[in-house]
């Protein structure tokens, strides 16, 4: 854009300096720019010497130490995870399959394994208009997702359009209560407040009820059994359903609140890890199988990053409170 702009202006103002950038042997208009990229492609094109240096070769069969994996993941006690694993908990006992539209926040990170709820992204506020499409077109349960503070941005416009045009899917709107993504801002629906915030708060369920959606229900996403029966309802009705999964940003509860860990757990003895469901389903990062073979538990949880939330011992029996002396 900032190069067909410069060009048009070079042109009406009779400028005859040559503008080059995505180009023919340039910048390519497909994918990211990395500094080795830039640094070649702007080297051709004055014509200065110049050798990329070679990428570091992480396979394990050169001999070297290879480098940890380590993706982008959701926190651990983050209320999106128990909302993800909740939802596809639900698609699992109905045998069926569903369609993810996502939106714009923290919780795009539902596209990784093995969350894995998350097909697509456009821009803010698609996750709503785009599974209204999508529900038109076909027969897959559509299960879209925005955060609250996208929804305040952008998404009620959507919601309004899918109501008068009847379409049917479920939308769950992720509320931690913030604009966690970029640094805990503060947005309309705020309950916790920073010191000398003396504004209203406006409830999302009271908007969604107003944009004219009947079933609506507002679920606590760390309770695992009362959001699987409210997505259950909402994927077994026949019209447009909202979930709205309420439950605060535990960094923002801890940075607003001072809170501390409510509780700790631990792995019961008779943990074996062939069932897996633990890191296969829920794959929050405070558990992970045990490096040594010969401890107590084939899974530990780390309790210096493990917040008590909760939802593991609702997922798995073997997981207990710890005790206390």
């Amino acid at each position: 854009i900032v190069e067909d702009s410069l060009k048009v202006v070079a042109q009406t103002n009779g400028i005859s300096t040559a503008i080059a950038g995505k180009g023919t042997d340039l910048f390519s208009r497909l994918y990211e720019y990395e500094p080795g990229m830039v640094r070649s492609v702007m080297a051709k094109y004055f014509g200065v010497a110049y050798s990329a240096p070679k990428p570091i070769d992480l396979s394990e069969d050169t001999g070297k130490i290879a480098m940890p994996i380590r993706p982008p993941n959701l926190c651990a006690g983050c209320p999106h995870r128990a909302s993800y694993y909740a939802v596809n908990s639900v698609l699992k006992d109905m045998g069926t399959e569903a369609i993810f539209p996502t939106d714009i926040g923290c919780y795009t990170l539902g596209i990784l394994p093995p969350l894995q709820a998350a097909d697509f992204l456009v821009c803010m506020g698609s996750s709503v208009t785009s599974a209204a499409g999508i529900s038109k077109t076909t027969d897959k349960k559509v299960i879209a997702f925005i955060g609250d503070s996208t929804f305040f941005h952008s998404g009620i416009t959507g919601l309004i359009n899918a109501v008068h045009n009847q379409h049917k899917f479920v939308l769950v709107i992720l509320d931690n209560g913030t604009t966690a993504m970029t640094g805990h801002q503060p947005h309309p629906g705020v309950d916790m407040t920073p010191p000398g915030w003396e504004k209203p708060s406006v409830s999302i369920e009271g908007i969604v009820r107003a944009c004219g959606v009947e079933q609506v229900a507002v679920v606590n996403p760390i309770n695992v059994g009362k959001t699987k029966a409210a997505l259950k309802d909402a994927l077994e009705s026949d019209r447009l359903s909202v979930v709205v999964a309420k439950a605060p940003c535990p960094l923002f509860e801890k940075r607003m609140l001072g809170t501390k860990q409510k509780r700790a757990f631990v792995v019961g003895p008779e943990c074996t890890g062939s069932c897996r469901e633990c890191i296969d389903t829920f794959a929050c990062p405070a558990l992970y199988r045990n490096p040594d073979p010969q401890g107590e538990t084939a899974m530990v949880i780390n309790e210096n990053l493990c917040i008590g939330c909760g939802v593991c011992i609702q997922i798995c029996k073997k997981i207990r409170p710890k005790k206390t002396k």
